[in-house]
């Protein structure tokens, strides 16, 4: 069945069964992935998906149904199923479809370099980045895997109001995951390389910063409890951020499920930290020009000077508090696209030594248990280097850094230049905080 036909047969169905309004989400997935342990494969993915997203409005309340199948029967029960669910459905906030206002920036069209490579290519790079890894020392004892991956996604949205839109985004990634080993305790390594296009992937650069990762944590030991200056690498501070973005989210501040209720317009950070979503940044690989509710993308500073400016709103929250959407709304959940920390004028190099005596962060273990986003506390596992002089002088293991979120980021005393893509959607440097709670020995 054609798509135009299928959303023609969904909207008359839902008029029919009294929904005021409709909106068509489509996603169709390519995906690609080969991992790769002892130079054998040990899983491979070759795969195309297809899933459609229903959503409608009755008397300002929404309902939702999905689909994988593209039919006549699919048209039927994407309907009734959402009218059934709407019956059920005891919430009092109001939603709608969204009008098609605003500026649109030009609809992404992922060039997909990843498909010009062959399959056997793929499964040589992967293969070639654990015989790499292990001839970077004799101390790298294993390569639990290593794997090369890729997809890209055609996103296509009709609604009631007359929108059309459709675009596709894309990217691609190395992996890998080793073990070094002195004889004493085995140490662990990974790394992995984010880009849109496959040039963009250097193969022994991710190689390289996994095994000197192993390799610098040999021999490490605890330190003893207590406050420490501290900074959080880049791909740390990113890591902690990202599992904190919900409290940035207007829906849960809406429910106080976040520590960031009526701190709008309120310092929340330090003066040397803004942060910027850039849903259209050339820094990160995956784009959007729309959200999945069709509201435009743009980019925005949601901390600037340490500052909070504003919240991430779908139509939902947005109507409830008689503000605009800001087109946040991806995966069912309402988050910032592309994050990117705003780089101060220090190297890396120079954080150390105006750290002078303390600790580098650079792992965390159990991130999601450890993390309490309604009230912002954590407590998670870490690795690191103590640092002594604005030298590192050893590697850290065994201890527990702990504190609030928000609380950690006015205590922020310096940003680095060291900046880069750390994530799929986070660009940042690292940072230096004036202490952290630390449990030791």
């Amino acid at each position: 069945m054609k798509i135009d036909d299928f959303r023609d047969k969904v909207f008359l169905l839902a008029k029919k069964k009294g929904f005021d309004d409709s909106q068509l989400l489509l996603t169709n997935r390519k995906e690609f992935g080969v991992v790769i342990s002892k130079q054998n494969i040990e899983n491979y993915t070759d795969a195309e998906s297809f899933k459609i997203v229903f959503k409608g409005i009755k008397n300002g309340k929404s309902s939702f149904s999905t689909s994988e199948i593209l039919d006549e029967k699919t048209a039927e029960f994407l309907v009734e199923s959402a009218y059934e669910n709407l019956e059920v459905t005891d919430t009092l906030e109001e939603d709608v479809i969204y009008d098609g206002l605003g500026e649109y920036s030009p609809a992404q069209n992922f060039v997909d370099g990843f498909e010009q490579i062959s399959v056997k290519e793929k499964i040589d790079f992967a293969k070639m980045m654990e015989q790499k890894a292990l001839s970077v020392d004799k101390r790298i004892t294993m390569v639990i895997m290593s794997a090369y991956e890729h997809e890209r996604r055609n996103i296509t949205l009709f609604n009631t109001r007359g929108l059309q839109l459709k675009e596709s985004t894309g990217l691609g990634a190395a992996f890998i995951y080793l073990i070094a080993s002195d004889g004493q305790k085995p140490k662990r390594g990974t790394k992995v390389c984010f880009a849109s296009k496959p040039s963009d992937i250097d193969f022994e650069e991710v190689v390289s910063q996994a095994a000197n990762e192993a390799l610098s944590q040999l021999g490490a030991s605890s330190v003893s409890s207590g406050k420490y200056r501290a900074i959080l690498r880049r791909d740390v501070f990113a890591e902690l951020f990202t599992a904190f973005l919900p409290i940035f989210s207007a829906e849960n501040v809406q429910k106080g499920l976040s520590p960031l209720k009526e701190k709008l317009g309120v310092q929340i950070a330090s003066e040397k930290l803004t942060l910027i979503e850039d849903p259209l940044s050339n820094k990160t690989p995956v784009r959007r020009s729309f959200d999945n509710e069709g509201v435009p993308t743009m980019k925005k500073e949601f901390v600037k000077e340490g500052t909070l400016t504003t919240y991430f709103h779908s139509l939902k929250s947005a109507k409830k508090d008689g503000v605009l959407p800001t087109g946040n709304v991806f995966e069912s959940k309402c988050v910032p696209l592309n994050v990117i920390v705003e780089p101060g004028s220090k190297s890396f190099d120079d954080l150390l030594k105006d750290l002078d005596s303390g600790l580098v962060i650079t792992a965390l273990d159990g991130l999601h248990s450890g993390v309490r986003t309604v009230s912002g506390d954590f407590s998670v596992s870490a690795l690191g280097y103590q640092v002594e002089g604005g030298k590192i002088v050893k590697p850290v293991e065994q201890i527990t850094i702990s504190g609030n979120f928000i609380d950690l980021l006015r205590r922020i005393e310096g940003v680095g230049n060291d900046i880069k893509l750390v994530s799929d959607s986070f660009y940042t440097p690292s940072v230096l905080v004036e202490f952290l709670d630390i449990a030791g020995d």
